[in-house]
């Protein structure tokens, strides 16, 4: 993928996650791997990126040091906390604090924004 040339943080960011959606599915990493995430914004404890994950894929398990959400903008996605086994779709939000989510799997071709917050020690 490119350097990035575009902003991150400022008083105003407008995107229109259909375009930001068609350009990441086209991009050489996303056919290759079957994901790929673009931070769309970065403003001290703030994090902002969407991700797209192909059908079957999985993501594994994901630790989180602070508190976060997962929004699915398009498809489904299977995970599990302990034994317990959640499905998220389409306009669904997961809050989750610190801790973490387990075997992450696209069940179809999903596009999520994913939000974090944290101290400045936890983000790079």
């Amino acid at each position: 993928m490119s350097p990035i040339t575009r902003a991150l943080t400022g008083a105003n960011l407008s995107f229109h996650l259909g375009d930001q959606i068609a350009e990441l599915r086209q991009d050489s990493s996303y056919v290759r791997s079957g994901r790929i995430g673009r931070t769309l914004v970065k403003a001290g404890q703030l994090r902002l990126t969407l991700t797209l994950i192909a059908e079957g894929v999985e993501v594994g398990t994901h630790q989180a040091a602070s508190p976060m959400t997962i929004q699915v903008v398009q498809g489904r996605l299977r995970y599990r906390v302990d034994e317990e086994e959640f499905e998220l779709g389409q306009g669904e939000v997961l809050f989750f604090g610190p801790g973490h989510a387990q075997d992450i799997r696209a069940l179809e071709d999903t596009a999520l924004l994913l939000t974090i917050t944290a101290d400045g020690a936890e983000v790079g």
